[in-house]
């Protein structure tokens, strides 16, 4: 069932609006984490958002895809100077509305269906609350929305390609790579194979492992060297290099990993979103999927995908 959600992002409306998206840190600048960015990877493929920017509401919009991982995007500029540049990015298709109206002036119809806890909005001044990012809210706010602004525009704005947008912060941290001058033209090269599964990563990995972790394949023209807290995430080339940051997978489990629709629990046994249906889990095969040996020396890696990768 689709649920409804309204989105604060008065800084960052333009990007985000203009190329078909939200964006969020994953947790505050303080490191505490927040209902409003965890709501990122809960959302799901066809629910509804809501967006408000300069006190009023600008456009409704489709999610279309499960939220990524994904650097800042290199659009936002200065803007959200103190967030931290890990986040979410939730594809949306947006759509214009006929009004655009204030929610400080409906506030006897609106205050009523706000969300108890976790409100997007003051239910006495209509205006956004602190903090306030991504907020569920009912079917029935959604439904007096659209009434409110007498439904959406025909035009649209087309959800992002994601992995575009990953591969343009990537992109960026490959350019910053050339102004390390403590890395030698070699340390360079192996860092930025290594985004790619490649080089002396990819031959580390082969050595430890050997074969896909879940299948047992075995040729390495069949298996994909796979980082397990993503290369754009790491802080070091060491991180990038280490083949305790890296499993071997086949093609298809390496999307599922990599995307946050799969990961492994603590004895190594893989876990699947919820954001997969039971048909394609069925379809994959994915429901008899074990771990063929021990992920112990992978722990440390693995616990870090579990709690800023994986989508639940």
């Amino acid at each position: 069932m689709a649920k409804y959600w309204w989105v604060n992002h008065n800084q960052t409306f333009e990007q985000e609006r203009g190329e078909g998206y939200l964006w969020s840190p994953k947790r505050e600048a303080n490191g505490a984490r927040s209902q409003f960015y965890e709501n990122m990877r809960i959302a799901r493929t066809g629910d509804m958002v809501v967006s408000f920017a300069d006190t009023r509401i600008k456009a409704v919009g489709r999610v279309a895809n499960e939220a990524v991982n994904s650097r800042k995007p290199i659009t936002f500029g200065a803007k959200g100077a103190n967030w931290a540049d890990n986040g979410w990015l939730l594809p949306v298709s947006w759509t214009s509305l006929h009004r655009e109206p204030r929610p400080l002036h409906h506030l006897p119809e609106i205050a009523p269906l706000l969300p108890p806890k976790y409100s997007p909005i003051n239910s006495k001044t209509g205006f956004g609350n602190q903090k306030a990012y991504l907020a569920e809210i009912s079917e029935a706010l959604f439904l007096k929305v659209l009434e409110l602004t007498e439904g959406p525009l025909t035009e649209i704005t087309p959800a992002c390609d994601a992995d575009t947008v990953v591969r343009h912060t990537e992109d960026a941290e490959v350019q910053q790579l050339y102004q390390e001058l403590e890395l030698s033209d070699t340390e360079r090269a192996n860092v930025v194979a290594a985004r790619w599964g490649q080089g002396i990563f990819r031959t580390a990995i082969l050595a430890l492992d050997g074969a896909c972790v879940i299948t047992g394949v075995s040729d390495p023209r069949l298996l994909k060297a796979s980082h397990i807290k993503p290369w754009r995430l790491c802080k070091t080339a060491a991180e990038r290099l280490s083949p305790m940051n890296g499993l071997l997978l086949t093609p298809t489990f390496d999307q599922l990993f990599d995307k946050g629709l799969m990961t492994f629990d603590d004895h190594g046994s893989p876990v699947l979103s919820s954001a997969l249906s039971p048909a394609d889990v069925d379809r994959l095969g994915l429901g008899k999927a074990a771990a063929k040996y021990s992920l112990n020396i992978h722990a440390e890696y693995l616990a870090f995908h579990r709690n800023e990768i994986f989508i639940p």
